[in-house]
C-alpha cells in the first residue's frame, strides 16, 4: 500500500503545469529576444544607410549650390552686357558686347538656368551671328565698281564663317527680362532634395525598426515575469501556490498576446 501511495505522489499535476508554464515562458522570451535582435539589426542598418545617403545628398547639394552661384554671376554679368549693348550708339561695340553675353549664356550656364532664361537651342539660332548684326549697319556697296563689290562679298563671307556665335536680339531681350526664379531653384536643387527625402525615409524606417525591437524587448520582460511567478509557485506547498501559478499564466498570456500584435521580422 505504501508503494502505491509513493507511486501516486511521484506524479504531481501542479508541478507538471508549472513546468509547462516555465518551458513555454522560456521559449516565448527567447523568441521575443530573437525578434528584438533582428529588428535592432535592421534599425542599425537603416541608420547607417541613412547617414551614407545624407552624405551623398550633401555632396549633390554643394555641387548644386556652386552651380547656383555661378549661374547668378553669369546671368548678372550677361544682363549688364546686353543692357549696355542696347544703350550705346557704337554698333561695333554693341555687337561685341552681345557676342560676349552670348558666349556667357551658351558656355557658362547650367542646363536649368539655360532653360529658365528661354534661350533657343544653339543650332536653331546659328544664323544670328555677329557678322549678320554688323552687316545691318554697313554701308551700301558702290554700284559703279563691280570689282569692289566682289571683294566685299568675299570678305563678308569669310567674316561670317569666323564670327563668334551671337544670339538674336529677341533671344537676348527675352533673357534680359527673365529672372532665375523659383522654378529654376526647384529644378536645380531637385536632385539633392530627392536624395535628402530618400535619406529621411530610410532613417524613419530604421527608427521604426528600433521601436519594434524595443516592443519585443518589453514582451521578453513580460514573459520573464511569467517565468518568475511560475518558478515561485513551486516553492510553496499550500494552496497559495495556485495563486502564483495563476498570476504567472495570466502574465504569460498577456505577453504572448502582446507579442503577436507586433510586426515580425
Amino acid at each position: 500500500m505504501s508503494d502505491q501511495q509513493t507511486s501516486e505522489k511521484s506524479f504531481d499535476l501542479f508541478e507538471l503545469c508549472a513546468a509547462v508554464l516555465l518551458g513555454l515562458g522560456a521559449i516565448g522570451a527567447a523568441l521575443a529576444g530573437h525578434q528584438s535582435g533582428l529588428w535592432g539589426g535592421q534599425s542599425v542598418e537603416g541608420y547607417g544607410e541613412s547617414a551614407a545617403m545624407t552624405t551623398r545628398a550633401s555632396t549633390t547639394y554643394n555641387d548644386e549650390l556652386t552651380s547656383y552661384i555661378q549661374d547668378a554671376q553669369v546671368d548678372n554679368r550677361a544682363k549688364e552686357l546686353i543692357w549696355e549693348a542696347l544703350e550705346i550708339d557704337d554698333a561695333a561695340r554693341a555687337t561685341r558686347l552681345k557676342q560676349i553675353a552670348s558666349w556667357l549664356y551658351s558656355a557658362q550656364l547650367s542646363e536649368a538656368a539655360y532653360k529658365t532664361l528661354k534661350l533657343p537651342p544653339l543650332d536653331d539660332d546659328a544664323d544670328a551671328t555677329a557678322s549678320g548684326d554688323a552687316s545691318n549697319s554697313s554701308a551700301a556697296p558702290d554700284a559703279t565698281d563691280a570689282t569692289a563689290d566682289a571683294s566685299a562679298d568675299e570678305s563678308a563671307a569669310e567674316s561670317d564663317e569666323d564670327a563668334p556665335f551671337t544670339y538674336s536680339d529677341d533671344a537676348l531681350s527675352e533673357a534680359l527680362n527673365t529672372d532665375l526664379g523659383e522654378e529654376y531653384v526647384d529644378e536645380l536643387f531637385g536632385p539633392s532634395q530627392d536624395e535628402f527625402a530618400a535619406a529621411e525615409k530610410r532613417f524613419d524606417e530604421g527608427r521604426k525598426a528600433n521601436s519594434i525591437g524595443d516592443q519585443f524587448s518589453l514582451a521578453s520582460v513580460i514573459l520573464t515575469v511569467a517565468l518568475f511567478f511560475g518558478g515561485l509557485s513551486l516553492v510553496f506547498k499550500s494552496r497559495i501556490r495556485w495563486a502564483f501559478f495563476g498570476f504567472g499564466c495570466a502574465t504569460f498570456l498577456a505577453g504572448v498576446i502582446y507579442m503577436f500584435t507586433l510586426a515580425w521580422a
